[in-house]
């Protein structure tokens, strides 16, 4: 089977260590990784992509700055947004791809919601051009495999033996502490509340519609909107993204009439 898997950031490779190994899919990264410090984290990418036999097609998508992916959704300017989408779904079914895989939807960071709207945008335009296509997520901040969700919801699962394991953890921490700062803050919080071993397993789960795609979406607040408020507070952003610039961005792909 021909995957394609869509991230939001460089980096979230790792989560999928073995499936990378596994499937070797063509890979499109979103953004370059530089936040707020403005430093990209590509070459590190490219060179866990190169190991684990992926192919990076960085024509197709080339990866932007945050800063650009959040200037467009406080404009409310989706035309970056459906050229990725035509142009993924142009490479979709040219290549025959069957499946994709992207980041869930979690709230967190509006680039990884961002990934899998325009990931279910790639999904439904294909299908109606006659090309239907398998869609999965995959957890980038939440519990990598979740007992609950995994007893309820569709889904794959890779397992990694121990010497896997230990593989995966020392790329993950080495990329962290390239970087440092956020990324190995957040990296050292997620395996202390997880542990060690719930990367041992790489769930992949049936794609859902984002909460931006739904009649009766969630009311309650994204944590990236807390999150931005407190930095806008601090004097690292000017602006906040909300939940609503998202909402604005999927109306007007939805619009797009393609």
């Amino acid at each position: 089977m021909k995957h394609l898997l869509i991230a939001a950031h460089p980096g979230h490779e790792l989560l999928l260590w073995k499936w990378l190994r596994n499937e070797r899919p063509d890979v499109v990264v979103l953004t370059n990784g530089a936040g707020s410090n403005e430093a990209p984290r590509l070459a590190p990418t490219a060179d866990n992509l190169a190991q684990a036999g992926a192919n990076w097609i960085s024509q197709v998508v080339s990866p932007v700055a945050d800063a650009e992916i959040y200037q467009a959704l406080l404009d409310g300017d989706a035309g970056m947004f459906a050229q990725w989408v035509e142009r993924l779904t142009a490479y979709v079914i040219s290549q025959g791809i069957e499946c994709i895989v992207a980041d869930e939807a979690e709230d967190y960071n509006p680039s990884h919601d961002l990934c899998r709207l325009l990931a279910n945008q790639v999904a439904g335009h294909a299908t109606a051009r006659g090309h239907p296509i398998l869609s999965f997520g995959y957890s980038t901040v939440g519990h990598p495999s979740p007992p609950a969700r995994l007893s309820v919801e569709n889904h794959l699962v890779v397992e990694l033996d121990a010497q896997e394991l230990r593989a995966k953890l020392a790329d993950m921490r080495g990329y962290a502490q390239h970087f440092g700062g956020q990324l190995q803050r957040e990296l050292d919080s997620f395996i202390a509340e997880f542990g060690e071993e719930a990367y041992g397993r790489e769930c992949l789960f049936a794609a859902r519609p984002t909460r931006y795609e739904e009649a009766d979406a969630p009311v309650a607040k994204p944590f990236f909107e807390i999150a931005g408020e407190q930095r806008v507070a601090a004097g690292v952003y000017k602006h906040v993204i909300r939940g609503t610039h998202l909402q604005a961005v999927a109306d007007r792909l939805r619009g797009d009439g393609r």
